[in-house]
């Protein structure tokens, strides 16, 4: 629909009409500090991902990464077979440089005829086991407590006989939220929109293989334009299936690396931002001539919602510039111009209680 608008802009609006006078009133509300789009207002976000624990992630991928200054989201397969038991010591590495870890099931069991183990023969004890499984293995290898995340072998989201589908997909939908905060799919192409998220079926942005740099950026285009998220969804990385050249991925990563304008971040780090985006709670708690203080609140798992926030906040008409504390601490601020209005700009650790912003 032309005219339809989305749920951030419906909320934004409210939140103008909220703070518009009533009659009879002598002056307007405080603005609200409320955090930006994507971490220091830049103008989308992306995220690299890559299935499977492949010999050529960790040969190529991870390299290139590391010499452009970015980090990926790694889904790996933690059974027998797999890179992960061949190459401990590799997958640690990857993720001391800053890499996420992620699942991607034991086994990789997959709808999918050709590949083994099959889904269809799944019961639900043994696909909740191999969320169990995998999880506990990367937890043990790595240490993480921030939680993981988790993408679905295929892009299936349910296994089991025909007649069982429907029933086994809110089945695997409850096993994955048991064991992670957020899961990435494969056969869904989107740009994210942030506030629309359901962050257990985070689509991507279509498939990867054998492309060329210039068809992975339009690929990207629509999140860039939209102020989106976009996550690719790797396999190879210069050899073995479903791969893009050395080349192209450099590209890519050389490309972000220069366009400091998209944020580009690990999986599980957007979806934090967006999260706690989505449900922090601001409440104005002091106002003089010369002070606005605010008050905190953060509703999720203080364990794992852990990023930063942007806030911006609309500086009075009657102040020039100005200086902000977290919980008593100094913070850098910005003070930007736009339109005869002036807005700070301040990174907020996690857990902040009260900020406060002082004329100068």
């Amino acid at each position: 629909m032309k005219n339809s608008i989305s749920r951030r802009q419906f909320l934004g609006a409210a939140a103008a009409a909220a703070a518009l006078p009533s009659v009879g009133a002598s002056a307007p509300a405080a603005a609200i500090p409320s955090p930006t789009m994507w971490p220091q207002d830049r103008s989308a976000a992306v995220s690299l991902t890559f299935d499977d624990a492949m010999q050529t992630q960790l040969d190529n991928a991870g390299p290139i990464l590391k010499k452009h200054g970015l980090n990926g989201t790694f889904f790996v397969i933690t059974g027998p077979s797999s890179t992960w038991l061949k190459r401990p010591d590799d997958w640690r590495r990857l993720a001391a440089e800053g890499n996420e870890i992620g699942s991607h099931t034991v086994h990789h069991p997959c709808m999918l005829k050709a590949i083994k183990p099959h889904s269809q023969d799944y019961t639900p004890e043994m696909m909740l086991k191999e969320m169990r499984d995998s999880s506990e293995s990367i937890i043990e290898r790595l240490g993480t407590r921030r939680g993981l995340t988790f993408a679905y072998p295929c892009g299936d989201m349910t296994f089991g006989s025909e007649a069982d589908l429907a029933r086994n997909q809110a089945r695997y939908l409850d096993y994955v939220a048991q064991y992670y905060f957020a899961a990435r799919g494969y056969n869904s192409w989107a740009p994210v929109v942030a506030e629309d998220i359901n962050p257990l079926t985070v689509p991507v942005l279509g498939w990867t293989a054998g492309k060329d740099f210039p068809s992975l950026l339009d690929l990207l285009e629509p999140a860039r334009q939209g102020h989106n998220w976009g996550v690719f969804p790797f396999h190879g990385a210069g050899g073995q299936w479903l791969s893009v050249t050395s080349q192209t991925l450099d590209e890519l990563a050389g490309f972000l690396a220069r366009h400091t304008e998209i944020w580009a971040a690990t999986f599980g780090d957007v979806v934090r931002y967006i999260q706690e985006t989505l449900t922090l709670q601001v409440e104005p708690s002091e106002s003089t001539e010369r002070r606005r203080q605010f008050a905190l609140s953060w509703p999720l798992d203080a364990k794992i919602y852990d990023l930063p926030l942007t806030l911006n906040w609309k500086l009075p008409s009657q102040w020039g510039s100005c200086t902000a504390t977290a919980d008593g601490k100094p913070l850098d601020c910005s003070v930007q111009a736009n339109g005869g209005e002036k807005a700070a700009l301040v990174d907020i650790p996690a857990q902040t209680k009260t900020v406060r912003f002082v004329k100068k």
